[in-house]
Parts: C-alpha cells; sequence; structure tokens
C-alpha cells in the first residue's frame, strides 16, 4: 500500500498504529532512500545504518513538531544529515576512518529493514531511544533540525527578549496614560 507524507505522518502520530507497523510505513516508503542518502554522506554502510535507525527513532519521537507533514520526505532528510553530522563529529572526536562504500544488494535492503526496525521496537533498547530522542531534539518551528554549534539554535533569548520588548512597550504606555489621567502632564496630541 502507498501512502502519502501525509498519510505517513498520521500513521507516526496515531496510537491506532504499533510502533513497529508506523515505523516499517516508513522504511518501506523512505528507508533506502535515506540508507543511500547517508551512504553518499558518510560513506560507511555501518554508519549509515545507525544513522538510518536514529532517523527513524527521531522521527517517531518528534512527529508531533513537523508542522508540514507534506514535507515529511525533506523533514526525514534534514534529520538524516543532522544525524551524519552528529555520527562525523563523533568519528572525528576518536579518529575513526571509514572504509568506503560496498557494493549493494537487493537482500542487504532487507536485511537492513530487519536491523533498522529491530533498533527502533527492540524493548531492551527503549532507554537508548529515550537517549537518541532527547539528543536530538534542538528542531526549529516547523520541526526541522537545527545545525548544532551554527549558533542558530534558538536560545532562551530567542523567546525572552522579543516578549520583555512588548511587555517593555505596554508598561510605557500604562505610564503614560496614568501620568496624563493624574493631570501631571498635558493630552497627548495623538
Amino acid at each position: 500500500m502507498i501512502m502519502t507524507d501525509r498519510e505517513l505522518a498520521r500513521a507516526l502520530r496515531s496510537n491506532g498504529f504499533t510502533a513497529a507497523h508506523a515505523c516499517g510505513l516508513l522504511f518501506d516508503a523512505y528507508g533506502v532512500t535515506l540508507y543511500q542518502h547517508c551512504v553518499r554522506t558518510l560513506g560507511d554502510r555501518a554508519v549509515a545504518q545507525s544513522v538510518v535507525r536514529d532517523t527513524v527513532i527521531v522521527a517517531r519521537a518528534h512527529i508531533g513538531r513537523l508542522t508540514a507533514p507534506d514535507r515529511l520526505k525533506e523533514w526525514l532528510l534534514a534529520l538524516a544529515d543532522a544525524e551524519c553530522a552528529r555520527h562525523t563529529a563523533v568519528a572525528e572526536a576518536t579518529r575513526e576512518t571509514a572504509p568506503g562504500p560496498e557494493p549493494e544488494t537487493t537482500g542487504q535492503h532487507a536485511a537492513l529493514r530487519v536491523r533498522v526496525l529491530s533498533g527502533v521496537v527492540a524493548p531492551e533498547l527503549a532507554d537508548y531511544r529515550k537517549h537518541v530522542a532527547h539528543r536530538a531534539d534542538h528542531l526549529d518551528r516547523a520541526g526541522f533540525p537545527v545545525p548544532m554549534g551554527t549558533g542558530s539554535e534558538p536560545g532562551a533569548g530567542a523567546y525572552l527578549i522579543p516578549g520583555l520588548f512588548i511587555t517593555g512597550c505596554a508598561v510605557a504606555v500604562l505610564a503614560l496614560v496614568l501620568v496624563w489621567a493624574s493631570g501631571s502632564a498635558p493630552a497627548p496630541g495623538w
């Protein structure tokens, strides 16, 4: 059954689908695309497999933050890019070198599906899934990942400063009205 992005997003959000079923539908629609994208980005099939698994975990955990379900594929690729960047940073920090890509076979995709979905739904990996979902919680208002370390991630000030400015203006206007109402100042000419 071919599902639209909107239907896939609804399945991921729904309590009517088990995690295994919803993630299976998502993998069937985009798993190979995500995997190939990650292999091209990373040049390492084993790491790409981990990135796809983590991307599906993040997608399931944060699907409620995606404001435009029709952009599901774009969102998944952005999540995968964020996970690739995180895995690359870890590899660079530990100075690992990744072997180049190997030839693909159809059987590898079926095995990839099993490995990814096992990591996404295995009960013994619940703590790992919580960890992945939490560390990938740097999303913008549309639900897309914000690149870490770019200075563009919204801090508390990004939300507080506009509110403080508006509050300050309201207090200033209220003070002017009170001064005018008390008769201490001439009425403004507005």
